[in-house]
């Protein structure tokens, strides 16, 4: 651009902006001017007066974030002087702020959550007086805080201030009223909210009582149902193992002046039979059955003593057995041959009989003893033995092993051996009553 060009330039800007001066100072005539702004404070209220020069229009509008009412003053300017952007000392308001918005609007924006109540009022010749009253109460003036309020930030009194307008500061009849109606409209809402109160906290105790019920009623059920898990188990247990109130007979061979068959190293057949029977009582017992020895100690059966014969002593032991009833009849014998070489677990049972219970109960028997005891099985086999003969319930009569066997000898006459034998018995009956 040249020198010429930017020189018209400037001028041309210079007489626009002279021209807008002029007309906006020409219009400040015939616009209301603020001539004072000033506030007070009231019993939880703020009072703010504008005094204007002439008669005005205003708009009042709200805004949020943060919360505030504006009113926009038509028609109007404020000079420099009586701008006002300060904290209010109040809960009903928290800032003021009066400045030019635009070239012909006054803005008052007031940072607050309660309602605002302006009006105007005309004053003495020389202008008019904007009252803005914030709070929800009547005003009634706050001598303390309007002093210091004072202290700070009065304004000083313009020429269209009028003292003969302001409100009286002593509480008129109708205030009172209004102030009162007022607190009883409050007092009622506290206590409405209280009550509100009162019954929601009634509401969760109740609730808290019903979850509470239900959790017992729940932990009571689950208490039923684990009782009622726990007696299914023992049924089945009782059903497996089928013991429970069983009557058992445990005929322990031979025993007072019948010693039995002796072993290599002495050891008597009567007194291994006694050792096993013995302890398969206390496995039984445990389960529930009920347990009759035919002899628990070294002693014979038959009420003759040493005087019964083979017959009256072995028909005695079957006597026992048929008069308890008993479920089961289990004589407990060791084997014996002239080679020493012998061994192993046989069972017998009566061939004759009318079902083949006893043939089971044998067999089930001597394959939990071989098991148990690590004896080669010699078989089950049918007999004619008095007294599995002359028993009136399954019966079998069983070889532990060979005592005449040194090694077996040895096991029968063992701790171990004994408690391996009454096991294996056991499980055999067991296996019979499943």
């Amino acid at each position: 651009m040249k020198l010429s060009q930017m020189r018209i330039v400037s001028a041309l800007i210079f007489i626009f902006v002279l021209q807008v001066s002029t007309a906006f100072a020409a219009d400040l005539s015939s616009m209301a001017k603020i001539t004072g702004v000033r506030f007070s404070y009231g019993s939880g209220t703020v009072r703010v007066v504008i005094d204007l020069t002439k008669e005005v229009e205003f708009v009042e509008n709200v805004a949020e974030n943060p919360s505030r009412s504006i009113i926009d003053i038509k028609n109007a300017w404020i000079p420099t002087e009586n701008l006002v952007d300060t904290p209010l000392e109040s809960l009903a308001a928290k800032n003021l702020r009066v400045a030019q918005f635009d070239s012909q609007t006054v803005r008052v924006v007031i940072e607050t959550m309660a309602a605002i109540k302006p009006f105007k009022l005309s004053g003495g010749p020389g202008g008019y007086r904007l009252v803005i009253d914030v709070g929800n109460a009547p005003f009634q003036e706050n001598p303390e805080l309007n002093n210091r309020q004072q202290q700070t930030t009065e304004t000083p009194q313009t020429e269209t201030q009028n003292p003969a307008t302001e409100i009286p500061p002593q509480e008129t009849e109708q205030q009172r009223r209004e102030r009162e109606k007022q607190e009883r409209r409050e007092q009622r809402e506290r206590e409405r909210l209280e009550r509100e109160r009162q019954k929601q906290e009634r509401r969760e105790q109740r609730e808290r009582e019903r979850l509470e019920r239900q959790r017992q009623q729940q932990q009571q059920q689950n208490q039923n149902q684990s009782d009622n898990q726990q007696s299914d188990i023992d049924k089945q247990i009782d059903n497996l193992i089928g013991l429970k109130g069983k009557i058992i007979v445990i005929d322990p061979g031979h025993g007072g002046n019948d010693s039995g068959a002796i072993g290599p190293t002495g050891v008597m057949e009567k007194s291994v039979t006694l050792n096993v029977a013995l302890e398969l009582e206390k496995l039984l017992k445990s389960e529930g059955a009920i347990v009759i020895m035919t002899r628990s100690n070294d002693n014979t059966v038959s009420p003759l003593g040493a005087d019964a014969g083979d017959i009256e002593e072995l028909q005695a032991r079957c006597d026992v057995a048929n008069q308890s009833k008993a479920d089961i009849f289990i004589s407990i014998h060791a084997d014996s041959f002239t080679k020493p070489d012998a061994r192993g677990t046989t069972a017998y049972y009566y061939s004759q009989a009318e079902d083949e219970r006893g043939k089971k109960l044998a067999e089930s028997i001597r394959g939990n003893l071989c098991e148990r005891l690590g004896t080669p099985s010699r078989g089950t086999k049918a007999c004619n033995f008095y007294v599995v003969r002359h028993s009136d319930m399954p019966a079998t009569l069983i070889e532990l092993a060979f005592i005449s066997n040194a090694e077996e000898e040895q096991l029968l006459n063992s701790e171990d051996g004994v408690l391996k034998a009454a096991q294996g018995i056991f499980d055999g009956i067991a296996d019979y009553f499943e």
